[in-house]
C-alpha cells in the first residue's frame, strides 16, 4: 500500500482469498476495496495514525480483522502488518491468513462450554469432578439442595468422610487408580448431610482420558434417591399387603375345604362311637345277666341290637372316615408348612436355597388364585444349591404365576401355566409361561416401568413387575426376558448366576428394601415331591428324564 492508501502489489494468495485480481485492484483505494462499508471509518482512521506514527504505531504481532471479498460477503482474518522504505516514501505491507473456520470453531467451544456450564449449574442432578485420586475438585450448585453443602464446602471435604462406613465397601478402583466409583456401573450408596442426616444417593461415574489412554479425571452424576425409594418402599409394602390379601382368601379356602370334612368325620365317629359303646354295654350286660336264656334267644337280641346301630354300615364307613380324617389334616399340614417356609422372614445375605422348593411352596399357597383358570404345571429339573436371597425370590415367583394367572383370566378361557427350571452353565434358568392372551409390542416396552400398568384402577398397582425386575438385576446380577405373542400368552425366563451377584459375595448391595419379604427355611423341609403331591393332588408329568421332579397344580 502507498502512502495515498491505494494498492500497490497484490500476490495470488490475496486473489483467492478475496476474489480481485492484481490488475483489478492496483491503483484502488485499500479501504474502499477491501473493508466492510460499516468498518472503513475506523480503519481509515487506524491508518492515518499508522502513517503519522511510522514504526511505533505498528502492532507488535497479528491482529484480527474484518475484510470484504469482491462478492460482498465478509472475511475474518489475522494480519501482520510492517513496512519497507522504498527511494524516498514507506511503503506498507500486510500479510492475511482466513481466519473464518478458526473462530468459528472457537465461538462453538466457548458456546458448548458455556452450554455445559448451564447445564451443570442447572441440573437436578448432582455432578462433580475428581482427580484421579479421587479428590474432588468442582461440585455443581446442586450439592446444597442435596446435602447442604456449598461446592467450596464439599469439595474441602475428604470423600471418605461423609460416605458411610457400611457402604465404603461397595466402591473400588478404575482400571488401577484409587478413585472411589467404578467407572459406567451405577451404585447406591448413603453419603452425610450437612445436618447429619444420610441421604441415599444414585452415581454413575465416566473417566476421561488423554490419548495416550492415561485417566486424567472422573466425572460423577449422583441423584439424591432418598424419597424415590421411600415411596418404592411404601408401594412394595401395598403391593405385598394386597398380595398378602389375595393369599390369605385363597388360603382360608383351601383349608376350609380339608377342615369341613374333617369336622363332618369328626362327628359322625362321635355319631358311631356313642352307637358302639351302646352294643358293648349291651353285651357286658348279656354276659353279667343270671337269666337263664337260651343260646338262640340271645343271638335274636344281639342281632337286633346290631341292627338297631347299623353295624355293618359302621364297619365299611369308620375306617374311611378315620382315612379322610388323616388325609384332611396331612393337606391341611401341607398348606401350613408351604406357607410356612414362603413366610419365614428374610435376610440381606445370599444365602445358598433350593429353588424349586421355593416354586413348589409358592405353587402351594397360590393354588387357589390359579386354579380357578389354569392347572399349573411344573416342570423343574435336579438343580445345585443358588446363592441368593430366596425371600426376595419367593416375590418374584408369586407376582409371576399371579400375573400369568391374570393374563389367562382376562381370556375367559381356561388355560395351562408352566413353570421350568433348568440348569445351563454356571447359571440356572426358570421359564414362567402362561396361555393369556399375550402382551401388545406397544405395551412391553413399558411392562417394567414403575406404577405402569394395564389393569383396572384398584386391581393393580403396577409396582409387581418394576419389583420383579429390580430384584433379578440389581439385587442378584441376573437377567429377566420376555417373550410374548399376541393371542398364545408370554414367557418370563429369569436367569441367575449360581454363585449369587459376582461383586457381592454373601450381600447384595443392590438389594431393593423388600420389608419382611418371604423366604423359605432350607432347613426341615419335607420332601419336596410329598408336599406337592398331597396338597395338590392332579398330577401331570412330562418326559423330561428320571431325573427330573415333574408336579401340576391341577385347576379343577
Amino acid at each position: 500500500m502507498a502512502t495515498d492508501e491505494t494498492i500497490v502489489g497484490w500476490n495470488t494468495g490475496a486473489e483467492e482469498l478475496l476474489g480481485w485480481t492484481t490488475a483489478e485492484v492496483t491503483g484502488r483505494p485499500l479501504i474502499d476495496t477491501i473493508i466492510p462499508p460499516q468498518h472503513r471509518d475506523s480503519y481509515g482512521r487506524g491508518l492515518r495514525e499508522l502513517r503519522s506514527t511510522g514504526e511505533a504505531g505498528l502492532p507488535p504481532g497479528p491482529v484480527e480483522i474484518t475484510t470484504m471479498h469482491r462478492d460482498g460477503r465478509e472475511i475474518c482474518v489475522e494480519a501482520r502488518v510492517g513496512r519497507v522504505r522504498t527511494g524516498t516514501e514507506w511503503r506498507y505491507h500486510a500479510f492475511l491468513r482466513d481466519i473464518t473456520g478458526r473462530l468459528a470453531v472457537e465461538h462453538s467451544l466457548a458456546r458448548a462450554e458455556e452450554w455445559h456450564r448451564l447445564l451443570a449449574e442447572n441440573s437436578g442432578d448432582l455432578i462433580t469432578r475428581h482427580s484421579p485420586d479421587g479428590r474432588l475438585f468442582y461440585a455443581s450448585e446442586a450439592c446444597h439442595e442435596f446435602l447442604g453443602f456449598t461446592a467450596e464446602e464439599l469439595i474441602a471435604q475428604e470423600p471418605w468422610d461423609i460416605v458411610h462406613p457400611e457402604d465404603a465397601a461397595q466402591f473400588g478402583g478404575v482400571d488401577g487408580a484409587s478413585f472411589p466409583l467404578p467407572a459406567g456401573r451405577e451404585l447406591t450408596f448413603r453419603v452425610r448431610h450437612r445436618d447429619g442426616r444420610w441421604v441415599l444417593m444414585e452415581a454413575v461415574a465416566s473417566a476421561l482420558r488423554d490419548e495416550a489412554g492415561v485417566l486424567e479425571e472422573i466425572q460423577v452424576f449422583s441423584r439424591n434417591v432418598t424419597d424415590r425409594r421411600a415411596r418404592e418402599a411404601r408401594f412394595q409394602e401395598e403391593s405385598k399387603l394386597e398380595s398378602l390379601g389375595r393369599l390369605s382368601a385363597g388360603l382360608a379356602h383351601e383349608i376350609n375345604s380339608p377342615i369341613q370334612f374333617v369336622g363332618d368325620n369328626a362327628r359322625f365317629l362321635a355319631e358311631a362311637y356313642q352307637d358302639l359303646i351302646r352294643i358293648v354295654l349291651f353285651y357286658r350286660g348279656l354276659l353279667a345277666s343270671t337269666d337263664p336264656l337260651a343260646w338262640e334267644e340271645r343271638r335274636a337280641q344281639i342281632r337286633q341290637a346290631e341292627e338297631g346301630i347299623e353295624f355293618d354300615y359302621l364297619q365299611t364307613e369308620i375306617p374311611s372316615a378315620v382315612e379322610q380324617t388323616l388325609h384332611g389334616i396331612e393337606r391341611v399340614s401341607t398348606i401350613v408348612r408351604a406357607m410356612k417356609r414362603f413366610s419365614h422372614p428374610g435376610h440381606d445375605e445370599q444365602e445358598p436355597a433350593d429353588l424349586n422348593e421355593a416354586i413348589e411352596a409358592t405353587a402351594t399357597v397360590t393354588r387357589h388364585q390359579v386354579n380357578s383358570v389354569a392347572d399349573l404345571c411344573l416342570e423343574l429339573a435336579e438343580l445345585p444349591p443358588v446363592r441368593c436371597n430366596i425371600a426376595d425370590l419367593n416375590q418374584v415367583f408369586l407376582n409371576l404365576i399371579v400375573n400369568a394367572a391374570d393374563a389367562i383370566a382376562d381370556t375367559g378361557e381356561p388355560g395351562v401355566i408352566t413353570v421350568a427350571t433348568a440348569l445351563d452353565g454356571d447359571h440356572v434358568t426358570i421359564a414362567i409361561t402362561d396361555t393369556g392372551g399375550g402382551i401388545p409390542d406397544d405395551v412391553r416396552s413399558k411392562i417394567f416401568d414403575p406404577f405402569f400398568t394395564t389393569k383396572d384402577v384398584g386391581k393393580g398397582s403396577g409396582q409387581g413387575l418394576p419389583l420383579v425386575h429390580a430384584v433379578i438385576h440389581e439385587g442378584h446380577g441376573g437377567t429377566l426376558a420376555v417373550d410374548s405373542t399376541v393371542g398364545s400368552g408370554s414367557t418370563f425366563t429369569i436367569r441367575l448366576p449360581l454363585d449369587g451377584r459376582a461383586d457381592a459375595p454373601g450381600t447384595t448391595p443392590g438389594r431393593l428394601p423388600m420389608g419382611n419379604s418371604a423366604t423359605n427355611s432350607v432347613a426341615d423341609v419335607p420332601e419336596a415331591a410329598t408336599v406337592v403331591e398331597d396338597a395338590l393332588p392332579s398330577v401331570c408329568r412330562s418326559p423330561r428324564g428320571a431325573t427330573d421332579r415333574s408336579r401340576t397344580a391341577s385347576g379343577t
